[in-house]
């Protein structure tokens, strides 16, 4: 266009901003293959009318006249073709409400083709704008989780965002997004395939604009979804939507106003987090609670395996969950002295364990003769009748309760359980076991009478724990202690049917500084007889984590009357009683094993006397052959022996055998445990012995008489 004409079409507008008619916010010019301004951006809402000066014109918002092709504008217009005046003709008016994008042109004749084409903008600054403003600036919300989210995991929230329509957003900001992630015990990621997440994220979304200073406590606000959300006031006055804290106000766009809140809101059609959280939540399943933690259940009972298909997790859940006062009355019917006394029986894990079930069930699912497979993999049974629907004797007072990873029915009994009836010959026995840090043990004890295995009960995650078993007459009781991951299990006692200690890993005689606990003990006996010679106790030790896969082998003469240890023992101390019968010529065999520089071991008699000791740290346990336990027999008592004595004993220096008549002559030969001779001596009656030659230890002195009499004494030299 000519500056004479650019000139003249510039008078002719402004004559025409005087006049009345064709009033809008914005007007645009045409005269001959022009529009005056052929740019234009303004706000959305704002009106822009068409005037025409020059030329016959119409403005074309619908398909491009040289192409052919749609405009694709946010919307299409159109305003028929007239013609010119001086004073300018108005072609129309119109109001461009939604932001974008408008080109258009003149289709008459080549005029699009010589240029008369024009772009409208409609630029507003919507809460999308605002939200993507915050990205990398300090100084905005700390919301990046929610706007993600709600731009591209919600069509509806982002449609809402960035149109013209008017709406208040509460946004969590990223410190409840992370909380609600560890609720679900999921990831960002996983988050964006909740089944109703567009739902949720609806919710958050208010139809109408209210600044802090519109909201007052009570007030119900019509959310996106289509269900009120409700303003409230928290203990410290300050405001609150559906419970949860508004902590900033007031960032506005031109299309609405967006808060920050501290945690996540739900629509009341949402299901919760997890079946362990719906226990958590509720005020009446405290006991349940705490025992799915203390039985390490709660991490199955978070899982998510649906809605993260990458995580090998257990579920989906239905949950049978007692109430307290349902747990109390369990105990009490069955003879607990309280709860505590319940949570410590062993059979506490298989009764929990029986209201879970690996099968999301809701209650129209629960039908009569319903066979299930609890967690523990005992069977139990559902039915209906016309007082509702039961779990074996357990009625479901609250069913359907939902969660995203299976369901929970509250019952107002603990499923029946069949305990079974430990009493034996010789009664009932206990094993008591302790965790004195409270964190329970890192392995099983392994409970064998007669060498069967009968339980393996163990401290779960707290203080103590006890197993009563049954015992016969003549049984043979071990403990085993399997550790997991290294390490003893703490301390543990055996109780008879009496209450009578049999034994206690913490006793000084079973303990040690450097060695700890006893990790088990073999050879309790059960009502039986004493042996006809002795019962001796054997303990092995070791330096490193237990003697692998060796044992002790004791034989009674020829006989193998007992093995002791053949496998891993962790509390480096292992405890056997063997019953002796003859008791003079008792041998010791390290037999296997591939550590054999860690192996010791101690052999005692009834009254704790020590028979062979072997224990020396890094130095290999050695065989020990020809000990005697008892008092030889075929000593005649005329033979003068009978009253042969060392004294003192021990001894230092020197020794006196005494107690012989002065006629009787005899022989001595004094050997190490390890059957060595070390002293020779022939003598008559009583006489003093030389020991300065021999060290400190324990040696078995062998005496013979002239008429063929025999007798063995123990000779402990300081």
């Amino acid at each position: 266009m000519s500056i004479r004409n650019l000139t003249m079409l510039s008078m002719l507008f402004c004559s025409f901003q005087g006049q009345s008619q064709c009033e809008a916010d914005h007007t645009i010019a045409m005269a001959d293959f022009y529009f005056a301004p052929s740019e234009l951006t303004i706000l959305p809402g704002e009106s822009v009318a068409f005037v025409n000066f020059q030329g016959t014109h119409d403005v074309n918002g619908i398909n491009n006249t040289q192409t052919g092709e749609p405009w694709n504008n946010p919307v299409d217009f159109y305003l028929d073709q007239t013609i010119g005046t001086d004073e300018g003709t108005c072609m129309g008016v119109i109001t461009f409400d939604v932001p974008g994008v408008y080109n258009f042109d003149s289709s008459i004749g080549l005029q699009a083709q010589l240029g008369m084409v024009c772009t409208i903008t409609v630029d507003a600054f919507t809460l999308t704008d605002l939200i993507q403003s915050w990205s990398g600036d300090e100084s905005g919300p700390s919301v990046f989780a929610t706007g993600y989210a709600m731009q591209f995991a919600c069509a509806p929230c982002a449609d809402a965002l960035s149109g013209i329509e008017e709406y208040t957003v509460f946004m969590p900001d990223d410190a409840a997004v992370d909380a609600l992630e560890e609720l679900m015990n999921l990831n960002s990621f996983d988050m964006l395939s909740i089944p109703d997440f567009q739902d949720i994220l609806s919710y958050h979304i208010i139809e109408g604009v209210y600044l802090a200073e519109d909201l007052e406590p009570g007030m119900s606000l019509p959310t996106l979804l289509g269900e009120d959300a409700v303003v409230g006031q928290n203990a410290s006055g300050g405001l609150t939507i559906d419970g949860v804290n508004i902590i900033e106000t007031n960032y506005t766009a031109d299309n609405g106003v967006i808060h920050v809140i501290d945690y996540g809101m739900a629509p009341s059609t949402s299901p919760e987090a997890t079946v362990y959280q719906i226990v958590v939540n509720s005020p009446n399943h405290t006991l349940f609670e705490q025992e799915i933690n203390a039985n390490l259940l709660n991490d199955d009972l978070i899982g998510q395996p649906v809605i993260n298909d990458n995580e090998d997790a257990p579920g989906h859940f239905t949950v049978f969950a007692p109430t307290d006062d349902a747990i109390f009355a369990f105990a009490e019917e069955n003879g607990f002295d309280d709860v505590d006394d319940l949570f410590d029986s062993p059979y506490w894990d298989e009764i929990l364990r029986r209201h879970i079930v690996e099968v999301p069930l809701t209650s129209d699912q629960l039908g009569n003769n319903g066979l299930l497979v609890s967690y523990g993999g005992e069977n139990i049974y559902t039915f209906v009748n016309d007082d509702g629907i039961f779990v074996e004797n357990a009625q479901v007072t609250t069913p359907d309760i939902l969660a995203y990873n299976g369901v929970v029915h509250v019952i107002n009994e603990v499923i029946d359980f069949e305990f079974p009836n430990p009493v034996g010959t010789c009664g009932t026995w206990t094993l008591n076991m302790n965790a004195p840090n409270g964190e329970g043990w890192n392995g099983v004890m392994q409970v064998l009478v007669d060498n069967v295995l009968v339980g393996e009960p163990t401290v779960l995650d707290g203080f103590s724990n006890s197993y009563a078993f049954a015992v016969n007459e003549g049984s043979s009781v071990d403990m085993n202690y399997i550790s997991q991951f290294g390490g003893w299990p703490g301390n543990f006692e055996v109780a008879d049917a009496e209450g009578t200690i049999l034994f206690d890993s913490d006793a000084p005689s079973n303990s040690s500084a450097q060695y700890g606990s006893a990790a088990g003990v073999y050879g309790l006996k059960a009502c039986a007889a004493a042996p006809e010679c002795s019962q001796i106790k054997v303990t092995l030790y070791s330096d490193y984590d237990g003697w692998d896969l060796a044992n002790l082998l004791v034989y009674d003469g020829s006989a193998l009357v007992d093995v002791v240890g053949g496998y891993w023992f962790n509390g480096l101390t292992l405890i056997g009683y063997v019953d002796i019968q003859d008791g003079s010529n008792v041998n010791f065999e390290v037999n296997g094993g591939f550590y054999s520089d860690y192996y010791s071991y101690k052999v005692e008699d009834g009254e704790g006397n020590i028979l062979v000791d072997q224990v020396e740290q890094y130095v290999p346990a050695e065989n020990v052959y020809g000990v005697v336990i008892c008092a030889a027999t075929g000593i005649a008592e005329e033979s003068g022996l009978m009253e042969a004595r060392f004294v003192p004993n021990p001894a230092e220096g020197s020794v006196v055998l005494s107690g012989i008549p002065a006629g009787v002559n005899w022989a001595l030969s004094v050997r190490t445990l390890l059957g060595q001779e070390v002293l020779f001596q022939q003598g008559q009656g009583q006489t003093t012995l030389d020991l300065s030659g021999l060290p400190t230890g324990t040696y078995l002195g062998q005496m013979h008489s002239q008429e063929g009499a025999s007798q063995t004494l123990r000779l402990v030299v300081r």
